[in-house]
C-alpha cells in the first residue's frame, strides 16, 4: 500500500494531487496507530486501493493507446522496482531486531509472519490465523501492515492479465477502454456483495480478504477508463468537487469507529470521497486545493510508502524498548518515522527507480546510512539507558493497562473507558460477602495461602530480573489458545453431553463453574481444590457476557448464541440441582453496554444483570458464588524482553475494574470472591510470582493455566472463610 506511483491516467489529476492526497491518508493511518484517533483514520488503506486501481488501470489504457499492445513484463518490472526494495528492507530490519526485543516464542511468530509478508500473501496468513486488526489486548504483529500490500500486490499479478484478456477480445480502436470499464464494474459489483455479506458472518477474514477489498480497486479502475473530454467542469466546479472529496474522506475518518462494519460500510465514505477528489483531477488539473497541492504535503506524499512500512513496526516496537509514554514515546516514533522513510526514499527507493540498472554505490550508501541510525540508536541506549528497558508501572489510565473488549468482536483501538486514577488496597486482607444473605461485608484476613501469593507478587515487583526457572521457560512459552486446547469442549459446553467440559470426580457432587473464557483458568482452580470429591463441570462458552446484561456485541443477531447458552445452562442448572455455582466473567461487559452507560450507571445495570441471574438460580443452588475475574494488564510475550527488567510487565487496577468488582459485592443472596491479592499487592500488578517463578497470565487477561492451579488452596480457604461448606 501507499506504493510511490507518479505515473497517470490521460487526463488524470496532477500528480501533485494525489500526492496531497496520500499525505493526508498516511497521516491518518499513522495517527490511528499511535493515537487510537481520528477513530477511523485506519480507513486510509481503502482510499489508497481506490487509488492504487485508478493509477494502475490508468496506466495500462495509457500504454494501449501510445503503442496498441501492454507489456506485461515491464508492468511488473515497474511495479517489482518501486515495491520490492523497501518493503523488503522493512522485513529485514524486523526479523534483525525481533530477537533482541521479544521471547523465542514471539520472534518465531514474527518470522512466519515476515514471510508470508515477503511473498505477499499477509493477509490470508492474519486471516487463517484470526488476526484481530483492532485487538489491543496483546501487541500485534510488527508486520501486520503488510495485509494491505498483500491485497495491491495480488491485485497487481491478476488485474493486468485480465485487462490484457478482455482488451485481446475487445479488437482494435477505443473498444478497449468500455471492456475495461465493464470488466471493472463486473468485478466490482461482485466484490461488494462478497464484501457486504462477509462482513456480517465473518468480519475478520472480510477485513483482509483480496475478494472484499477488490470493489474498492475497481472502482478507481473504473474511474481510469472514463475519456478526458467526457468530464467538462470549470475551474470552480472542479475546486469544489475536489474539497468536497476531501471534507468526506476526513468525515469518515472521524465518525467512523472500528465497531463499523469493514469493509462494508465503513469504507463507503472513504471510497466515494477519494473518487471525487479524482474525479476533479480528470480532463484539465484542479486550480488546486491548497491542502491537497503544498510542498508540504507534496513531499510527505513523496515518502509516504516509507512512512507507512516504518511507521508501525516502531509503534509496537516503542513500548518494549521505551520506558517512557504518552507524549515523549509518540515523539520518538514519529521522529523515527520520519527519518527512516525520508533517508530510505532517497537512499533506496530514489536510487532504484531513477537508474537504469541498481547501482552499487547508491546501494552501499543506503547500507552505510541505515547502518548510522543503528549506531545511534545503540550510542543513546548507551548514553541514556533510562529511556530504554526500563521498569515504568503502567496507570490505570494507560491503555497498555487496560482491558480491551471480549473475544470474538472488533474492539475498539483505544481502552474502554478507564477513568482517573486506580483503586487501591486498603490493607492486606480480602473481602468476602457472608454466605448469609443480606449481610453487610466483613473483612477476612489473608490466610496462609493468600500471604505466601502476596509474598510471591510483593518478590517480583522488588525483582530487577527474570527468575532464571521461569515457569514455562520464555522460549516454550505456550499461548493461551494452546492452553485451552485441552479445554476445547469448554469453548461452548452440551449441556446434554455428561462429557463435555467435565472434570474430577464423576461420581461426586456436582460444582458447576459458569463463565466466559475467564471460566476456563478458573476450572483448573476448582478442579485442582474439590475435584477428588467433586465432580467439576464447566458451562462456559467464550466470547458471552454470561450474566445476561445487554452487552454491545456488534450486531444484534452475535448475541443469540450467548442467549441460548444461558438459556441452556438455566435448564441445566433447575434440572441438577447442583451443590455450587460458581460465576466468573470478564468485566469488559460493563464498559461495552448497548445503553452506552458509563460510570455508576455502568456499574448499576451491572449489579442488575448480576441480580437477576443470581434470583433465577438461587432455588435451583445450594451456594451461588461469584468470583472476581483476573486482572486486566499485557500479554507476557509482549512485555518480555531478554535481559530486560519485568518492571516493564508492571500494570496497574483500572477505576473501571475496581468498580465493577465492588458493586459485585452487593449482590444479594451469593458469595462474592475478591480475588485481587491474586494479582496485585497495593495496586501494582506484577506478571509473576517468585514464590514459584510461575507467570501469573497467558495473555493480557488470562490466567495461565500453571497459575490457577496453585490458587487452589487459597481459593478453598476464601470459600470456607466466608461460609461455603464443601
Amino acid at each position: 500500500m501507499l506504493s510511490r506511483m507518479s505515473d497517470g491516467p490521460v487526463g488524470g489529476p496532477r500528480r501533485a494531487d494525489i500526492q496531497g492526497l496520500r499525505a493526508v491518508t498516511v497521516t491518518a493511518v499513522i495517527a490511528f496507530h499511535l493515537f487510537g484517533w481520528p477513530s477511523g483514520g485506519y480507513l486510509g488503506v481503502d482510499a489508497f486501493f481506490v487509488v492504487s486501481g485508478f493509477v494502475i488501470t490508468g496506466v495500462l489504457v495509457r500504454e494501449r493507446d501510445r503503442t496498441g499492445r501492454i507489456s506485461l513484463r515491464d508492468f511488473w518490472i515497474r511495479r517489482a522496482r518501486r515495491i520490492l526494495p523497501l518493503a523488503l528492507l522493512v522485513i529485514a530490519a524486523v526479523v534483525v531486531i525481533a530477537p533482541w526485543a521479544w521471547a523465542g516464542a514471539k520472534v518465531a511468530s514474527i518470522r512466519s509472519d515476515a514471510l508470508w509478508a515477503a511473498l505477499f500473501a499477509a493477509n490470508w496468513h492474519y486471516a487463517a490465523r484470526a488476526d484481530t486488526y483492532f485487538d489491543t489486548g496483546s501487541a500485534p504483529s510488527p508486520l501486520l501492515h503488510y495485509w494491505s500490500l498483500g491485497v495491491e500486490e495480488q491485485f497487481y499479478v491478476a488485474w493486468p492479465l485480465l485487462v490484457v484478456l478482455v482488451v485481446a477480445v475487445a479488437g482494435g480502436g477505443r473498444r478497449h477502454r468500455v471492456a475495461i470499464g465493464a470488466l471493472a464494474a463486473t468485478v466490482g459489483a461482485a466484490s461488494l456483495v462478497w464484501a457486504a455479506a462477509s462482513t456480517s458472518s465473518d468480519p475478520t477474514t472480510a477485513y483482509y480478504s483480496t475478494l472484499t477489498r477488490a470493489w474498492e480497486l475497481a472502482l478507481g479502475a473504473a474511474l481510469a477508463t472514463v475519456p478526458r473530454a467526457a468530464v467538462r467542469l470549470a475551474p470552480a466546479a472542479r475546486s469544489a468537487l475536489s474539497w468536497a472529496g476531501l471534507a468526506t474522506v476526513l468525515t469518515a475518518y472521524v465518525l467512523v469507529t472500528p465497531d463499523t462494519g469493514v469493509p462494508w460500510p465503513a469504507a463507503l465514505g472513504v471510497a466515494l470521497g477519494t473518487v471525487l477528489v479524482l474525479v476533479a483531477g480528470i480532463g484539465a488539473p484542479a486550480p488546486g486545493a491548497v491542502l491537497l497541492t503544498n510542498p508540504v504535503s507534496g513531499y510527505v506524499g513523496d515518502v509516504s510508502y516509507g512512512l507507512y512500512l516504518w511507521h508501525f513496526p516502531l509503534v509496537v516496537l516503542a513500548p518494549v524498548v521505551l520506558t517512557s509514554t504518552g507524549a515523549t514515546s509518540a515523539a520518538v516514533v514519529l521522529a523515527g518515522t520520519l527519518v527512516l522513510a525520508v533517508v530510505s526514499h532517497h537512499l533506496v527507493e530514489r536510487p532504484v527507480l531513477d537508474a537504469p540498472r541498481v547501482r552499487r554505490r547508491s546501494m552501499l550508501a543506503a547500507a552505510l546510512a541505515l547502518a548510522l541510525l543503528v549506531v545511534g540508536v545503540g550510542g543513546t541506549a548507551t548514553a541514556r539507558p533510562d529511556l530504554f528497558a526500563g521498569g515504568t508501572v503502567v496507570a490505570a489510565d494507560d491503555p497498555d493497562g487496560a482491558v480491551p473488549p471480549p473475544e470474538g468482536e472488533v474492539p475498539a483501538p483505544t481502552a474502554p473507558n478507564p477513568e482517573a486514577t486506580p483503586t487501591l488496597p486498603t490493607s492486606p486482607t480480602t473481602r468476602t460477602r457472608s454466605a448469609v444473605p443480606g449481610t453487610s461485608w466483613r473483612p477476612i484476613p489473608l490466610g496462609a495461602s493468600g500471604t505466601r501469593i502476596q509474598e510471591g507478587l510483593r518478590g517480583a515487583l522488588a525483582s530487577g530480573s527474570w527468575p532464571a526457572d521461569l515457569n514455562p521457560s520464555p522460549d516454550q512459552w505456550q499461548t493461551t489458545a494452546d492452553q485451552r486446547a485441552a479445554m476445547s469442549a469448554c469453548t461452548a459446553t452440551d449441556a446434554e453431553d455428561p462429557e463435555s467440559c467435565t472434570f474430577g470426580n464423576r461420581a461426586g457432587p456436582e460444582i458447576i463453574v459458569y463463565g466466559d473464557s475467564i471460566g476456563f483458568p478458573l476450572l483448573a482452580t476448582v478442579e485442582e481444590a474439590f475435584g477428588r470429591t467433586y465432580t467439576v463441570r464447566g458451562m462456559t462458552k467464550i466470547a458471552c457476557a454470561v450474566n445476561g446484561v445487554d452487552a454491545n456485541y456488534g450486531k444484534d443477531e452475535w448475541a443469540l448464541p450467548c442467549v441460548d447458552h444461558r438459556k441452556m445452562v438455566l435448564d441445566y442448572v433447575r434440572r441438577v440441582k447442583p451443590k455450587v455455582l460458581i460465576m466468573t466473567e470478564t468485566y469488559s461487559w460493563a464498559v461495552r453496554l448497548k445503553s452506552h452507560a458509563k460510570g455508576a450507571a455502568s456499574a448499576k445495570e451491572w449489579l442488575a444483570a448480576d441480580q437477576a441471574f443470581v434470583d433465577a438460580v438461587r432455588g435451583s443452588v445450594g451456594t451461588v458464588v461469584i468470583v472476581a475475574p483476573s486482572m486486566p494488564g499485557v500479554a507476557f510475550l509482549d512485555c518480555y524482553r531478554p535481559g530486560g527488567s519485568p518492571g516493564r510487565c508492571v500494570t496497574g487496577i483500572p477505576t473501571w475494574w475496581a468498580r465493577t468488582r465492588d458493586v459485585e459485592k452487593k449482590v444479594q443472596h451469593a458469595v462474592f470472591v475478591d480475588t485481587t491479592h491474586w494479582y496485585c499487592v497495593d495496586g501494582r500488578c506484577p506478571i509473576f510470582t517468585t514464590t514459584t517463578g510461575t507467570v501469573l497470565k497467558g495473555d493480557y487477561l488470562h490466567t495461565s493455566l500453571q497459575y490457577a492451579r496453585q490458587l487452589a488452596p487459597d481459593l478453598a480457604y476464601l470459600l470456607e472463610a466466608s461460609g461455603v461448606r464443601l
